[in-house]
């Protein structure tokens, strides 16, 4: 990326929903240059451009994070598995006292629950964690996606007896 496809990135990072030729009259090209330059880098996986929605605007919403300590080093495969889960909004290989931490997006108290009890144990490699729940984020966006894939899961869960969640058995 250079400096011009970093202003226009800073662009829709304001305003996603910025038309291209508004960027270039912000920035002084030529709209054909932004549509170009947008998608060269939304082709080559350097840019996306998604919807956002703020946390603290989103009831029933839980931010945890978990930092993992593995036996042995099967890092990569250990944060593949993790990273599967639609709870999971990042995961990451850090150097210090935890060698993974996630960061999830829960619907409820029981949600995280659920999670460290029946999916995170399921990983082979985990030797400890420790969870942390978030009480203020301070950059509360993230992505729209992220909306409803726990409940999702758990509509597909309910359909199978064998994955009912821990609700649908009372």
């Amino acid at each position: 990326m250079d400096s011009l496809d970093l202003r226009i990135a800073k662009a829709l990072a304001e305003n996603g929903r910025v038309a291209n030729s508004e960027i270039a009259r912000h920035i002084g090209v030529s709209e054909g240059t932004v549509r170009q330059r947008l998608k060269r880098l939304t082709e080559a996986g350097i840019l996306k451009v998604q919807a956002m929605v703020n946390s603290e605007q989103v009831l029933n919403q839980y931010m945890a994070i978990i930092g993992l300590s593995l036996e042995g080093r099967q890092l990569e495969k250990c944060a593949e598995q993790i990273n599967e889960f639609p709870e999971v909004q990042r995961t990451l290989i850090v150097t210090g006292r935890y060698d993974i931490l996630v960061s999830l997006l829960l619907d409820s108290h029981e949600g995280l629950v659920d999670f460290v009890t029946h999916k995170l144990s399921k990983i082979t490699g985990i030797r400890d964690s420790e969870t942390f729940v978030c009480l203020k984020n301070y950059n509360p966006w993230f992505p729209a996606a992220c909306l409803g894939r726990s409940e999702a899961n758990a509509a597909g869960a309910s359909d199978n007896p064998k994955k009912r969640s821990r609700k649908d058995k009372r």
